[in-house]
């Protein structure tokens, strides 16, 4: 399942992509507003205040990429869209352009300022990459003319669109020129209404026009980030020679990684709202070393965040988001052909093999921990993306889990006490249900996802789940019910279960007899089909706990 594009086993990983010393940035710098008593119109109008901003931002936060406080409207703006600007929000546009106009970008104020942003950056911050952030040439001209006049015009209306993005293309590309003649090492594009395109239009309506501006990239250091859900719009991205692919944090990375050529980078996607923007530093720092442990093995894998970062994240949170990312990657990368080689193998359900390499990387003097999140857990997560999206099936998912339970054998002595031996989730099929199946394999899913699992059988009473509650106070209780007189039972055992545990405890159910409806009708917190989701289901869980 998972492709082998490694060389052979080995220890350090070198980048395959174009940005050397690039580990892990968040994407734009707009907390900087924070570090000035400035607002954010002042920052969009002054040089002297934005260049304070990003400068002190930079100060504190150890980004490889750095950006200069950008907006989505300035080009729309610059096309003849009326822009409303606040103290305390992004800039935004108030009214349409009555006509598509064509400015020079070194004749539009705000454009002039970026770009003397970008130059005092490079001299204030040698040896850093500068990103010059332009948006797409669709994007713009959906802020400029309204995004839903534009999305109907794809259908009904292309002829009369296409001289129109022509104009938003010269802007863009006059925008660009301004930045890399300024300094800007890396040209980076933000497209997101293009992901609303159909994948028979992204080609003539953005491609093309993005192809062109990354074209003009002398240093061949180029960028595109599209929000949303890409998957039908991979090879599309790929085809405009872009150099890096930024994905949204919807986005499962393991689901795409081998669809994204070995030279183009891929970039993301830690939630930028949700964690950095809202949840502690640690829990930041742990995220950020969780995607890393996965991806990290990648040699064309650049952290970065899903978006933009808000401007009221705490900055203790982009530090922490930044730092713990790169001590991650220094640690992932510097054994990552041995780890990405085990996880191929888990993946294509070599059991033999994936022990013998396991058994090679401690004699390596790998740390199991680290053979075990980001070699064998790894492989399951990945196999369950495909599964998610449809690119395999149970079987492999079972041969690859198969290899990961002989791979972990061997590491088990070494962990234990490392937080392996915690029970995170009870599961237990319900009072007179006799039906293992489903249940094992939710155990096996939860388990090869790196949670500590109490399995307490079939033919589960509610007091002994609530007695196992008691005595290992689980995140999550799990209960399988397959007949209708198990179902039955539910909301009675759930009450006696939630009796037993924290007020955080949540309920999951699952098997044949339930669904989504009877899971509300029960008091259950969730429901899940089958084990794969249920493994993603307990992960988003497990995850908002810690973040909370």
């Amino acid at each position: 399942m998972e492709k082998n594009n490694s060389s052979l086993p080995g220890t350090a990983c070198a980048p395959s992509h174009k940005f050397a010393g690039v580990q892990a940035f968040p994407i734009n710098a707009l907390p900087a507003v924070q570090l000035v008593s400035e607002d954010i119109a002042e920052l969009s109008h002054s040089f002297e205040a934005k260049w304070k901003a990003v400068s002190r931002y930079y100060e504190r936060v150890n980004s490889d990429l750095l950006f200069f406080f950008s907006d989505i409207a300035i080009q729309a703006e610059a096309m003849g869209a009326r822009a409303l600007f606040a103290s305390d929000n992004m800039p935004a546009i108030k009214a349409a352009a009555p006509a598509i106009l064509t400015p020079r970008a070194a004749d539009v104020p705000r454009m002039q300022i970026n770009a003397q942003v970008v130059r005092a950056m490079a001299q204030g911050f040698p040896g850093r990459s500068i990103a010059g952030l332009v948006y797409g040439p669709f994007t713009a001209l959906g802020q400029a003319m309204g995004e839903q006049e534009v999305l109907r015009s794809v259908r009904d209306r292309r002829e009369e669109l296409h001289p129109l993005l022509e104009k938003a293309f010269l802007v863009a590309e006059s925008y660009a020129a301004l930045l890399m003649d300024a300094g800007a090492d890396v040209l980076w594009i933000s497209d997101p209404l293009a992901a609303l395109l159909p994948p028979d239009a992204f080609e003539e309506c953005a491609g093309g026009y993005l192809h062109d501006i990354f074209a003009m990239a002398v240093t061949g250091k180029t960028m595109l980030h599209i929000c949303g859900d890409v998957s039908e719009l991979i090879k599309p991205m790929v085809e405009t020679g872009v150099s890096g692919i930024s994905f949204d944090q919807c986005m499962d990375l393991l689901a795409v990684e081998d669809q994204v050529p070995r030279d183009v980078a891929i970039i993301g996607n830690l939630e930028p709202v949700e964690v950095v923007g809202m949840a502690s530093a640690e829990y930041t720092a742990e995220a950020s070393r969780d995607l890393v442990s996965v991806m990290g093995i990648l040699p064309n894998f650049i952290l970065s965040t899903g978006c933009a970062v808000p401007p009221g994240a705490p900055l203790e949170n982009v530090e922490a988001f930044v730092n713990a990312g790169k001590q991650a990657m220094d640690e992932v990368q510097n054994k990552a052909n041995i780890l990405r080689t085990i996880s191929q193998k888990a993946s294509g359900g070599d059991g033999p093999e994936t022990v013998e390499l396991v058994r090679e990387a401690l004699y390596m003097n790998v740390d199991p921990l680290l053979v075990a999140h980001s070699g064998l857990i790894r492989s399951v997560r990945k196999s369950s993306a495909l599964y998610e999206t449809r690119q395999c099936y149970l079987p492999e998912i079972l041969l690859t889990v198969d290899a990961f339970y002989q791979g972990m054998e061997l590491l088990r002595p070494m962990i234990a006490g490392q937080g392996g031996d915690s029970v995170d989730v009870v599961i237990g099929t319900v009072k007179g249900d006799l039906h293992s199946i489903g249940k094992d394999l939710v155990r096996i899913m939860l388990e090869a996802n790196g949670f500590g699992v109490l399995d307490l059988g079939v033919d589960v009473s509610a007091g002994q789940f609530a007695q196992a509650v008691r005595e290992h106070s689980p995140l999550i209780v799990g209960l399988s019910a397959f007949i209708t007189s198990a179902r039955r039972l539910l909301p009675g055992m759930i009450g006696e279960i939630r009796a037993a545990g924290s007020s955080g405890m949540k309920v999951l159910v699952g098997g044949a007899a339930v669904n989504g409806a009877v899971a509300s009708e029960v008091g259950a917190d969730g429901f899940s089909p089958e084990a794969v989701s249920a493994a993603r289901l307990v992960r988003g869980i497990v995850k908002a706990v810690r973040r909370s």
